[in-house]
């Protein structure tokens, strides 16, 4: 039977759980090297301490997937040792200092290209036997992974001619391992073809050549599953901001761009918010850990555009070009940051509602389990500061040129303000102040209903809103009724004294008070236990 995985896919996957995440070649490095290890023993491929046998992976052997993770961790152990030679090179250069070198010393400047001739074999190597042993599918895709190694060691080298040729054929067979795989794994190789296009342009940049003029094919159709992997799926250079085309030229930037659009935040928060219930600590941790993935992914691009645009040209426009950049990456930044805040008041909008249910119920007075746990008690004010937060998110996106005004700026404007002061009239109702509460009830109703038709948060505010002004006039009906009934009977109203008549020679009890001159106590104590001189 043949063999058969998903290669491009557990590469990605052991790159960016082990080290590559952060840029971390070192850690990757001893990770593989760890990796390798219970690979070979698993296998039986180790050798005895006192006799050694060469124990290869060949095509008779190979008849576990793991034959083959074997070999392409061999290939990627070489080109992290290369990366990691590379970095620890240009950390020496910077600190330029003998107190900084690293143990061991600096290794030559050109180490490192040996490691990638060493990676090319391994690769090879890991074609060749897939050849004999693995599924048609697999077998294109090690060689299109052959062919990835081959061209950065022949960038290394310095041959960017063959470079661009090998990352070229590479990107074509990806692309015919694209219309193979699932939905699970699709994005992931459009991921690495987005990878090889942004090699191919940074030759021809070297080269002298124009990148304008590579027009890659697109990739075969394929159905997409989620809103991240439609977004995701066309890895763009040209941007849409204010009505311009921004054309997107540094490699780094478009990773990070690639990444940020790859991070399922949208998909994870609807999954967590479906129910109306209070949400757990786990699942709002999960959620905010990738909102923060994303929010970091957007700053490392803004800061490659930031040293993009402090070395452009002054008045060119290229200048004014890269200027965008940074405004629609500011922008983008705000903006997640804004969903992050309306994200947390929600989560604690629904814990104070379940707080004020617990509360009132007699599950709680009877010490049984309730919707909520005691720590996660929850105040309208802190929704409050969260739509405050919120709106001032709004604010740095309204400073940037040509934001203010937009349509859907000002709809989450409209949802912060009502927001804010929905629960600002929630914390009123709590102090029993229902004329205050009822007044920031009709507030942000009206901003609501000024704003027009919402999106899901505004018309979910507007419904809360009317539920909570119901729940108000019931309060002040009841209240109402209570003082009514409550009113004290007419013959036990207290009497003034105008009201009632003393009889002629009567004595009031107890008498009025009236104020008697006395000597104070204090004279006496001088005059007996003073001694004033004669």
């Amino acid at each position: 039977m043949a063999l058969d995985f998903d290669l491009t896919h557990f590469i990605k996957e052991t790159q960016l759980q082990h080290g590559l995440r952060a840029e971390d070649y070192t850690r990757y490095h001893h990770y593989l090297t760890n990796r390798l290890a219970t690979l070979r023993q698993q296998l039986h491929l180790s050798n005895e301490k006192k006799k050694f046998l060469n124990k290869e992976v060949t095509k008779h052997n190979a008849t576990d997937a793991r034959h083959l993770m074997l070999l392409a961790l061999y290939a990627e152990r070489c080109w992290s040792a290369a990366e990691a030679q590379q970095e620890t090179v240009r950390a020496a250069k910077e600190s330029q200092g003998e107190g900084s070198r690293p143990p061991g010393g600096v290794p030559p400047h050109d180490q490192y290209r040996k490691r990638l001739n060493k990676a090319v074999k391994w690769a090879s190597k890991l074609s060749a036997v897939a050849h004999a042993v693995a599924a048609p599918r697999l077998q294109v895709e090690c060689r299109a992974y052959e062919l990835e190694v081959r061209g950065r060691a022949a960038a290394a080298h310095g041959a960017l001619k063959d470079a661009k040729s090998h990352f070229l054929q590479s990107r074509q067979a990806y692309a015919e391992v694209s219309a193979q795989v699932d939905d699970a794994h699709f994005p992931v190789v459009r991921m690495k073809v987005g990878e090889l296009d942004d090699r191919v342009v940074y030759c021809m940049q070297r080269l002298g050549e124009d990148a304008k003029a590579y027009t890659p094919a697109a990739l075969p159709h394929h159905a997409v599953v989620s809103e991240e992997a439609g977004e995701a799926q066309t890895t763009r250079t040209v941007l849409q901001w204010n009505g311009r085309e921004l054309a997107v030229a540094n490699i780094k930037v478009k990773d990070a761009l690639r990444e940020a659009r790859s991070v399922p935040v949208h998909s994870v928060e609807a999954k967590v918010l479906e129910g109306s219930g209070a949400v757990t600590v786990g699942q709002m941790n999960k959620v905010l850990d990738l909102m923060d993935r994303r929010v970091n992914y957007y700053n490392d691009a803004l800061a490659h555009a930031r040293q993009d645009l402090r070395g452009a040209a002054e008045g060119t426009a290229q200048q004014t070009q890269l200027q965008l950049l940074v405004h629609f990456f500011l922008f983008q930044v705000a903006a997640e940051t804004l969903s992050r805040n309306l994200f947390l008041a929600e989560v604690h909008s629904r814990r104070f509602h379940a707080t004020e249910a617990a509360l009132q119920s007699s599950a709680a007075a009877k010490g049984r389990k309730g919707d909520i746990l005691p720590s996660l008690y929850a105040s309208p004010l802190e929704v409050v500061r969260l739509y405050e937060a919120a709106n001032e998110s709004v604010g740095e996106m309204e400073l940037l040129p040509g934001v203010t005004g937009r349509a859907d700026v000002e709809a989450h404007a409209a949802v912060c303000r009502a927001g804010k002061l929905l629960y600002l009239g929630e914390a009123w109702r709590v102090l029993g102040e229902l004329a205050k509460a009822k007044s920031c009830y009709q507030a942000a109703l009206a901003v609501l209903q000024e704003e027009g038709p919402t999106s899901a948060a505004g018309k979910l505010l507007r419904d809360r809103n009317e539920q909570s002004l119901f729940v108000l006039t019931a309060m002040e009906q009841t209240a109402a009724a209570y003082h009514k009934q409550a009113a004290p009977p007419a013959y036990l109203v207290e009497a003034t004294a105008e009201e009632v008549g003393v009889a002629a020679n009567v004595m009031r009890f107890p008498p009025d008070f009236q104020a008697v001159p006395f000597k104070p106590v204090f004279v006496d104590i001088a005059s007996t236990f003073i001694d004033y001189p004669e």
